[in-house]
């Protein structure tokens, strides 16, 4: 049935009773040709087309595994980094210390170079 004889029975059965009557009707007729309604048989032929449960189930485990694998791997790759940077601070640690070893010796060399004959002149070595 076309929309326009749905709207015209709509209209007649309004004016012969009242609009929750008509509506009412409208509701239990078909909105489209029957032709063009779904079967069950059409709707199953076309759903089997797509995943099944156990199918989704499949992919969802493999998909899971799949990121398990790619967690290990990362936690993996971050451990490697992670030994590295450790590494690399252990060696800057140690050029630090070296250096500021080195600058207190030089520091303590011109504070001597400087202080001693002030020393020495104060106790009466040289003068």
């Amino acid at each position: 049935m076309s929309e326009q004889h749905r709207s015209r029975i709509y209209a007649w059965i309004r004016e012969l009773h009242d609009e929750p009557t008509a509506e009412y009707l409208m509701a239990c007729l078909a909105p489209a040709p029957v032709s063009e309604l779904v079967t069950k048989e059409f709707l199953t032929a076309e759903l089997s087309r797509f995943a099944t449960k156990e199918d989704m189930h499949a992919g969802f485990a493999e998909m899971r595994k799949e990121q398990a694998q790619q967690r290990a791997e990362d936690r993996r790759e971050l451990a490697e980094q992670r030994a590295e940077d450790r590494r690399e601070f252990a060696d800057q640690r140690s050029d630090d210390r070296r250096a500021a070893q080195h600058r207190h010796y030089w520091q303590m060399g011109v504070i001597l170079a400087a202080t001693t004959p002030i020393w020495l002149d104060a106790f009466g070595i040289i003068g």
